[in-house]
């Protein structure tokens, strides 16, 4: 299989967990999604305060090259959630296959969590020790959110989405 048919086979099989999940569990995963992208926008908040549009302007996205494995599962139930098509141009290479020429195609909600998490040097020496504080915090939950919501689903869903959709969904279970 190619990135794209492993992208929409992920995307089914996302929609199937979705779908399947019982009543509370199914309530408590949507709860999660909006705890994880609302997250998400803190984090893009705080860096934004510092200047980071020009910072990743003036060095033309470095950090975003390479980046198909980027995305993880629960990066991409959040759009499938939201009833959105994940973009993806895999033909771009070396670029990432979420990035334009303007930068990133998502939202920072909806960006993936290898992306928003990562602080550049550059943008890291702007910051003040209470906004690391806070991020630090921001990542925690990221991450909790990801283990409550592979404990809900019984999937490694902070696994890359190129990668879990290759996975046999039944052989694969997450004993987490």
């Amino acid at each position: 299989m190619d990135d794209r048919q492993l992208w929409d086979s992920g995307a089914v099989r996302l929609k199937g967990l979705l779908a399947d999940l019982p009543g509370e569990d199914g309530l408590k995963l949507t709860r999660l999604l909006t705890r994880y992208r609302k997250t998400k926008e803190a984090i893009a908040a705080v860096v934004e305060e510092v200047g980071a549009a020009f910072v990743c302007l003036e060095c033309a996205g470095q950090c975003c090259l390479n980046g198909k494995y980027r995305i993880n599962g629960f990066d991409a139930m959040a759009h499938v959630k939201a009833g959105m098509t994940l973009p993806a141009n895999f033909n771009q290479k070396p670029l990432c296959p979420y990035g334009t020429v303007a930068g990133c195609s998502m939202e920072p909600g909806l960006r993936p969590a290898d992306c928003i998490l990562f602080i550049c040097d550059a943008i890291d020496g702007k910051l003040p020790p209470q906004d690391r504080s806070l991020l630090t915090a921001h990542e925690q939950d990221l991450r909790e959110c990801i283990r409550k919501a592979s404990r809900l689903t019984g999937e490694q869903l902070g696994t890359p989405l190129l990668l879990w959709a290759g996975q046999d969904g039944e052989k694969n279970k997450s004993k987490v």
